[in-house]
């Protein structure tokens, strides 16, 4: 797959799923497409690539292997700079699905679990929120430069 792609994606809650019984057939349907390949896709090669990486989550920062300590955003470039082909935004939204759903030390108590749990689950809403600001910035400089010109 090439540059260009961009796919906005999320995991529906139990509710939304009983709520909707087609769900499962469209989510199968856009797993199966071209879409949803390249989705999968940069999901393995993200956890390959940060598998052996750590988290600080109170100061909000991936642990790659080298030492080297990155946001969400970073990592994604790191990733994207050896991945070059794949969408960042497909990059980074994997990242939060590692972070989410696959970080979890095998040391880890019940109640470190759920501490890790809180405090990237506040990391992942800020991120979002900080991402979403930054776009909208960027659109609206944009638009002031068209209209300037």
């Amino acid at each position: 797959m090439g540059k260009g792609w961009s796919v906005n994606y999320r995991f529906p809650s139990a509710d939304e799923i009983e709520e909707e019984p087609s769900f499962m057939g469209d989510l199968l349907a856009y797993m199966d497409s071209p879409e949803g390949e390249l989705f999968i896709e940069v999901g393995d090669i993200v956890s390959s690539m940060l598998e052996k990486a750590d988290v600080d989550a109170k100061e909000r920062q991936i642990i790659w292997e080298d030492g080297e300590r990155l946001s969400i955003t970073a990592s994604a470039q790191r990733i994207a700079v050896e991945h070059p082909d794949y969408p960042l935004d497909i990059i980074a939204q994997n990242v939060i699905i590692w972070l989410e759903s696959e970080f979890a030390p095998p040391t880890y108590t019940p109640e470190q679990l759920d501490e890790l749990d809180r405090l990237t689950e506040a990391w992942i809403r800020d991120h979002k929120r900080e991402a979403k600001r930054a776009r909208k910035g960027s659109r609206a400089r944009h638009s002031w430069c068209a209209m300037t010109s």
